[in-house]
């Protein structure tokens, strides 16, 4: 009887050498575009609120009597240069409300001419709170 013995060759896993590195950069740029995505979304959310504080800050103004172009320059100022866009700005009355309604066009970066249109409206009661 003849006992073959078998030799275990190591060269087989050294073809594998530099796979994570390929893996990596396969993986890479996939990954860097959900962190993208997810910064320019938290990004647009923070625009949202700040449109939202601003929008309810002026229906309270034209609420207690201020006159509309005093309004439009507290939006411009509360807004101020680091917004992407311009703020169009909407006035509506209703029974005892009156509301205001401001629109504005977000880009994120990266993004060109992919523009992102937030619109707010908020309320308050004529004559103030």
């Amino acid at each position: 009887m003849v006992m073959l013995q078998r030799r275990i060759s190591f060269s087989s896993f050294k073809s594998e050498k530099g796979s994570v590195t390929a893996e990596l950069a396969l993986a890479l740029p996939a990954v860097s575009l959900v962190i993208a995505i997810t910064l320019g979304a938290f990004a647009l959310q923070i625009e949202r609120m700040k449109l939202v504080d601003v929008a309810a800050m002026a229906a309270r103004a034209i609420a207690r009597g201020e006159a509309e172009d005093d309004v439009r320059r507290l939006i411009s100022e509360s807004v101020g240069s680091a917004s992407s866009g311009e703020i169009e700005f909407e006035l509506e009355t209703r029974e005892n409300l009156t509301c205001v309604i401001l629109a504005q066009s977000f880009e994120l970066p990266g993004l060109a001419g992919q523009l992102f249109e937030l619109v707010e409206n908020q309320c308050a009661r004529k004559m103030g709170l």
